[in-house]
C-alpha cells in the first residue's frame, strides 16, 4: 500500500472545503498544474508549496499536512504574518543564469516570518561579510548575518545612483551601493566600509537588480 503523501492529505482537506484545483492555484498564487503534477507517482507537494497552502488556509494543521500526525484542523492560533523565502548569499549558485527569479523559486529554501515586514517585500537574503558596515553611520550598516528584505525591480530604468541594491551576477549575489561610471557600459560598486575598494562592473553582468525594503540586524556572537 502506497504511503500517504502531503498531496493526498491536502486533497482530503480540499474536498472537505469544496476547493477546486483552480481555486487553490489562484488563491495561493501557484504555477498552473502544480497540484496535478504533484499527484503523479513518485511526486508530492514541495515544502515551499505546502507553506503557501498553510499560510492561505490557517485552519489547516501544519503537523497533519506535513507529517500526517494529529487532526486535520489546527487548534492553535494562526500566524497571520506572511512567510518569505530566505536566500543565503554565501551560496554561489544563487547567481547562476536566471538571477534572483530562479534563485527564489529554488526548492528547499527556508521560509521566515518577521512581523512588520513591508508589504512589497518578496524575499529575504542573509548578508555576509563586513563590506557594508559603516562605523560612522551605524544606522546605515548591514552587518554580517543581517536579514535583508528585498523586492525585485521590474520597471526600467532600474537604478538610481547612490542607492544600495542587491544585484545578481554570474558570480553570485552582492549588496553594493551603485554609482555612475565614466563608461556608460559599466557601474561602480561601492561598499560602506572604506577598507573595501570600489570596483567597476559591466552592466551586462547584472542579471537582476533588487531594491532593499528593510534590514533586520542579527548580531552574531
Amino acid at each position: 500500500m502506497q504511503e500517504e503523501r502531503i498531496i493526498d492529505r491536502f486533497d482530503a482537506f480540499a474536498r472537505y472545503r469544496n476547493l477546486s484545483d483552480a481555486t487553490v492555484t489562484r488563491e495561493c498564487n501557484l504555477a498552473v498544474g502544480t497540484l496535478g503534477k504533484s499527484r503523479k507517482p513518485g511526486k508530492d507537494l514541495t515544502r515551499r508549496t505546502s507553506e503557501k497552502l498553510i499560510q492561505k488556509y490557517p485552519e489547516l494543521s501544519r503537523r497533519w499536512l506535513l507529517e500526517g500526525l494529529g487532526e486535520m484542523f489546527s487548534d492553535t492560533p494562526a500566524n497571520d504574518y506572511p512567510h518569505y523565502p530566505l536566500i543565503d548569499m554565501a551560496r554561489a549558485e544563487c547567481g547562476r543564469p536566471g538571477g534572483l527569479s530562479e534563485a527564489i523559486m529554488s526548492e528547499g529554501l527556508p521560509m521566515i516570518s518577521i512581523p512588520g515586514t513591508p508589504r512589497d517585500t518578496e524575499f529575504f537574503v542573509q548578508a555576509t561579510g563586513y563590506s557594508m558596515v559603516d562605523e560612522e553611520h551605524v544606522e546605515l550598516s548591514i552587518p554580517p548575518g543581517a536579514l535583508v528584505g528585498v523586492a525585485k525591480i521590474k520597471e526600467q530604468p532600474y537604478m538610481r545612483w547612490g542607492e544600495v541594491y542587491v544585484i545578481s551576477t554570474p558570480d553570485g549575489l552582492m549588496i553594493k551601493q551603485l554609482r555612475e561610471d565614466d563608461d556608460p557600459e559599466f557601474v561602480r560598486c561601492v561598499s560602506y566600509n572604506p577598507a573595501y575598494a570600489a570596483f567597476r562592473l559591466p552592466k551586462n553582468e547584472i542579471l537582476e537588480c533588487a531594491r532593499i525594503t528593510c534590514v533586520v540586524p542579527v548580531y552574531l556572537r
